[in-house]
């Protein structure tokens, strides 16, 4: 029995793949146990039980076990391994699984696969249809293999996680780039076609204002000039417009609830209601938020055709609620667009709004119906700070 924790030590470090790993473990339990087979369920997410492995090879259909179902289901909640001497499974799939005719009993010892404060991620189910009373030795050698087989199937979990992670973060970063250039080249068009143009016809009217003042016309210079003063005004309105978008000076003065308020008023013809509440949020919570809202708005002017708009900032509990909502033509996006979506398939650059907010942890709902307007939600938990008391003393 040495030999095979010696084993199984071996394989669950040297081991790449975890189906082998787990194939080689039930092989070896049999063997060592004098059984018939063992099977190995994992512990989902949800607490159920799915076969994962076992010896013989499983095969046919499926076998899941509802959370806490039976024998095994018991031993993955309570973590205490169990023997039976005569038991009777009631799963019919279970049952031709383990080689038994009607009535048959089988002897069966199921220990459970543990992790340090993780609890159990797998149970292993030795079966033998001779009558078998698994001595205290047995259960000894079955928990420690179980045990090591549950370490290595909670890195690969990890591993399995972080890569998700890595390839979200990176996705995240890739989308992030091209919001910034996008938002590079909105500005340098702002620019272009607002303030560029404005400094060019200006250039123009006091040129020919000089040349009126050399010529002795007065009523020519003062029309000039006046038009030049109202070029001025006007690329200096494009000009504090194209650094509002860079960053919003309420927002940074005053907070996000009167960010959203100067919002609404920087929209002409498109009344705008803002339902706000004054919330003590992160900045970088602010920000997102308030850059959500404007691209929302932008939307809506550019795209939606709407009568008006309805702003509104609430809180939920731990939770942070922004929508933003119209009357316009609406569109028939898919109800929660995932953050990952390939931007191509997401209308009006949502998906970048979607991912701005997968960077607060947040996320991002659509509903729309073409010819019943829009309304974009999100929702950010736990962005507030449980209250706790203060102790006594203090």
């Amino acid at each position: 029995m040495t030999d095979l924790i010696d084993d199984v030590r071996r394989w669950v470090t040297r081991e790449p793949s975890l189906a082998t790993v787990l194939d080689r473990v039930a092989r070896g339990l049999t063997g060592t146990l004098a059984a018939d087979g063992c099977l190995v369920f994992r512990v989902t997410d949800d607490g159920e039980l799915t076969l994962t492995a076992g010896h013989p090879a499983p095969d046919g259909p499926e076998l899941r076990l509802p959370r806490g179902f039976g024998v095994t289901g018991r031993v993955a909640a309570d973590g205490i391994p169990v023997v039976l001497v005569d038991d009777h499974p009631r799963n019919p799939r279970h049952r031709e699984l383990l080689g038994l005719g009607a009535g048959e009993p089988v002897s069966r010892l199921c220990v459970p696969a543990r992790v340090p404060d993780a609890g159990s991620v797998a149970v292993l189910a030795v079966f033998s249809r001779r009558r078998h009373a698994f001595s205290d030795t047995d259960v000894d050698t079955a928990q420690a293999v179980a045990d090591l087989v549950g370490l290595r199937m909670h890195l690969s979990a990890v591993a399995t996680l972080a890569g998700g992670y890595r390839d979200r973060w990176d996705n995240a970063v890739a989308t992030t780039v091209a919001m910034q250039e996008a938002e590079r080249r909105r500005i340098a068009g702002d620019l272009h076609d607002g303030v560029t143009q404005a400094i060019a016809s200006l250039s123009f009217h006091l040129s020919a204002a000089k040349s009126a003042l050399r010529d002795g016309d007065i009523v020519d210079v003062v029309a000039q000039v006046d038009a030049a003063r109202s070029l001025a005004d006007l690329a200096f309105d494009e000009t504090r417009s194209a650094i509002t978008g860079l960053r919003s000076p309420v927002l940074d003065d005053h907070g996000l609830a009167a960010g959203l308020v100067s919002l609404a008023r920087s929209v002409p013809n498109l009344p705008i209601q803002v339902d706000a509440q004054d919330l003590p949020l992160p900045d970088h919570v602010c920000t997102s938020l308030f850059r959500v809202a404007q691209e929302a708005v932008h939307n809506i002017v550019k795209h939606a055709a709407a009568g008006r708009a309805v702003i509104r900032l609430v809180r939920h509990g731990r939770m942070v609620a922004l929508t933003v909502s119209d009357d316009g033509r609406g569109f028939e996006p898919t109800q929660r667009r995932p953050p990952q979506a390939p931007a191509a398939t997401v209308p009006h650059g949502l998906h970048g709004m979607a991912e701005r907010v997968h960077l607060i942890g947040g996320e991002l709902l659509i509903r729309s119906r073409s010819g019943e307007g829009t309304m974009i939600e999100v929702r950010v938990p736990n962005v507030f700070r449980p209250f706790s008391r203060p102790k006594p003393g203090r």
